[in-house]
């Protein structure tokens, strides 16, 4: 089969691994995981890419479109293809990053707001690039590069919400990190490790799993785990903790 791809960038590492492996064609596109910030934004991104890679085709006709998201603040709702659209049933990147739903209730069934990262999260949002560490930020924002950013783009009190919904306050003196064998080259981890430190907040380490990405781009798009969307239908929300989305 030819598959396109259409993917957060907090991804990249397993997806492009995975891509290479699939018995399929799959071609890519990654999108940046801080658009998450604005929801209907992410949605307009994704909805234009879906297009674009049903009507511009240049000779390459897609037999369906893999999204590389889960419902994320409810930016794949609404979303429709005039080929098939196969999405994870998963409420965010965690739920892919632990490899199923059953296995993130498994982990985070006590605290679903519970603090945690990876190293494609870490490394496309607080890992590159940044003035400040983790723990500075949230003392010092209005000082860092990313609020004076969003200042400049907006006034002040959009500049407030967007940093608050990325930099959600949470009281909980445990974060999770998810680590996920073979894909741990940077030093996200002791990053990561160090700026919880300061934080006065303790790292419990889990063991991710890369089974549903692989699944995604191998075409083994089992109910249980996946979403097919017809032509024409549309993503929905069930917000459950089992299928999650629904095509309508």
């Amino acid at each position: 089969m030819l598959l396109k791809l259409i993917c957060c960038d907090v991804f990249t590492r397993i997806a492009c691994d995975m891509i290479s492996k699939s018995p399929h064609i799959v071609d890519v596109e990654f999108i940046p995981m801080l658009a998450h910030v604005e929801p209907e934004n992410l949605k307009r991104i994704i909805q234009e890419k879906i297009e674009n890679t049903t009507s511009n085709t240049n000779g390459r006709k897609y037999e369906a479109i893999l999204l590389g998201f889960g419902l994320c603040g409810n930016s794949v709702i609404g979303l429709t293809s005039s080929i098939p659209m196969i999405i994870p049933r998963a409420h965010d990147c965690c739920t892919v990053f632990m490899g199923s739903k059953e296995r993130f209730l498994a982990e985070f069934s006590n605290a679903f707001s519970s603090r945690w990262s990876t190293t494609g999260y870490f490394e496309r949002t607080r890992g590159r690039n940044v003035e400040y560490s983790y723990a500075d930020q949230l003392e010092n924002y209005k000082t860092t590069k990313e609020y004076m950013n969003y200042l400049e783009q907006y006034d002040e009190e959009t500049a407030e919400y967007l940093w608050e919904t990325l930099h959600p306050k949470i009281e909980s003196k445990e974060s999770v990190y998810i680590k996920i064998d073979g894909f741990e080259y940077s030093d996200s981890y002791d990053r990561y490790k160090a700026d919880m430190e300061k934080l006065g907040v303790e790292v419990r380490t889990v063991t991710g799993d890369v089974s549903m990405v692989k699944a995604l781009l191998d075409g083994d798009w089992d109910e249980n785990r996946f979403l097919t969307v017809p032509p024409g239908k549309k993503i929905a929300g069930i917000y459950d903790m089992n299928f999650v989305v629904e095509a309508v």
